[in-house]
Order: C-alpha cells, then structure tokens, then sequence
C-alpha cells in the first residue's frame, strides 16, 4: 500500500483496465500469498477509499523496486503514435512506466497468453523503452510454473523480499 506515512510496496503491478485487468488481480493474488499483500500494490486494491488517486500512484511507483508491466495480445496497440498522443493526458499506464524510468526503478514487461515478444519500433512514448527489455511470460497454460519463475526473478532483483 501506498500512503504517506506507510510503507510503500516493493512490486508495483501496472496494467490497462482495456486488457489486463484480470490478469493483474491474479498475478496480485499469487505474489501477496507468497510475499505479502504490503508487498505489492496494485491500485484498484491499494489505494485506500479517499485517497488521492494521482498522488497515490506517482509516490508508490517513485518508491517501489520493480514495475511489472502486463503486456496483453492488444498493448502495442495503444502505444502507435496516434494511439498515443489522443490518449496521453489519461494514459496512467504510459505515466506510470515513464515515472519508473525517471527513478531508476526496475521495469519488467510480463507477456500473457497471446501476447507476441515486443517489437519497439512502431512503438511511442515509453512502451518504446519496455519493448527492449528482457519480460517475464504469465501464461494461463502454465501459471503456476510461471509465476514460481517470476518469484525466483523477484527476489533476486529485491533481495529484501521474503516469503510469507
């Protein structure tokens, strides 16, 4: 959770309410039931009610170690040069990658099911920077298998981060 006297989650799950949306709450369920529900946030659990929502998100990205990005078959779609500039004043998806790389954060792009390695170059804004990143698959087939990988990742990125 994210608050400004409370701590502030290590893994911070961003995703589109267009395509991921599932899949985030998911990944959020089996990664708090093996580090902790405090060690990861995901806004539409973490924000508290009356909470500002902005203020919220940008001091939890500022303050996290890893930004898992869920890529779905349809990301790349909104992040075309067209795409991008009509959506970009409520694109928190977009926002929320950029303030990760303006702090130093580590960016993981995590590929679902469907979801084709990314490919930059007809890319804008910062999805341009996550298409060259090395990216994690969460695939419906192998779940568990995945996210055991993708914990295995996590801990030795956030040497602090423990199971529960």
């Amino acid at each position: 959770m994210s608050t400004k006297t409370g701590k502030v989650s290590r893994i911070f799950i961003n995703y589109s309410k267009k395509g991921g949306a599932y899949a985030a709450a998911l990944l959020d369920e089996l990664l708090s039931n093996r580090f902790g529900e405090e060690e990861i946030f995901r806004a539409s659990r973490s924000i508290a009610p009356g909470s500002d929502y902005s203020e919220s998100i940008l001091e939890c990205v500022a303050g996290c170690e890893v930004l898992l990005v869920i890529v779905d078959a349809d990301w790349t779609k909104r992040f075309t040069p067209q795409a991008y500039d009509a959506n970009r004043k409520e694109d928190w998806v977009s926002r929320e990658i950029e303030e990760a790389f303006k702090h130093g954060k580590v960016v993981i792009p995590v590929l679902l099911s469907g979801a084709e390695r990314l490919d930059g170059s007809p890319l804008h804004g910062a999805a341009a920077d996550v298409a060259r990143l090395q990216y994690l698959r969460f695939d419906y087939r192998n779940i568990h298998q995945d996210v055991r990988f993708m914990c295995e990742q996590l801990v030795k990125i956030c040497p602090g981060l423990k199971a529960v």
